[in-house]
């Protein structure tokens, strides 16, 4: 089972915690549509997967890109990557979908050392939270773009 630990869900009316701390969100009518980009050099696959199946116990019905093999741009390490988009629905704000994120990045073995050397376990970007842009920077990339195309169609 995934399991997420924080302090700040425990308040938050849209998250309850049932036994052993797992963490159940509870969908909304007001939820906000969010866009990210899932990354890997280490075992990129394996990451991927499990990104996908504990994002999927936590947002159920989320939408998923195709797994994309793609070229390193400026790091260190010249292993390829493994990306992929995703889309989901949440009615958590933008900071606590951020923290979540950042969870499960060092769940996967994160870490600033490792990335210093170019080794990314899992890097998982808000791309956008509803019709905000949060990674300007990061949607003009060429991979981040051939990974949103492959996203079904958004439906409004």
């Amino acid at each position: 089972m995934f399991h997420i630990h924080n302090e700040l869900f425990h308040r938050n009316e849209s998250c309850t915690f049932a036994c052993n701390d797992q963490l159940f969100i509870q969908m909304r009518d007001n939820t906000t549509s969010c866009t990210l980009c899932l990354g890997s050099n280490y075992n990129g696959l394996k990451h991927l997967k499990q990104a996908e199946n504990e994002l999927n116990s936590l947002f159920p019905g989320m939408e998923w890109g195709e797994i994309l093999q793609t070229e390193p741009e400026n790091m260190p390490n010249s292993s390829p990557f493994f990306n992929r988009a995703a889309r989901l629905k949440t009615s958590l704000n933008k900071e606590q979908l951020i923290g979540i994120l950042k969870q499960i990045e060092q769940i996967h073995g994160r870490n600033s050392e490792k990335k210093e050397m170019g080794i990314i376990p899992l890097d998982i970007d808000l791309l956008f939270y509803g019709k905000e842009t949060v990674k300007s920077d990061d949607i003009n990339k060429h991979y981040v773009k051939e990974c949103l195309n492959t996203l079904p169609q958004e439906i409004p």
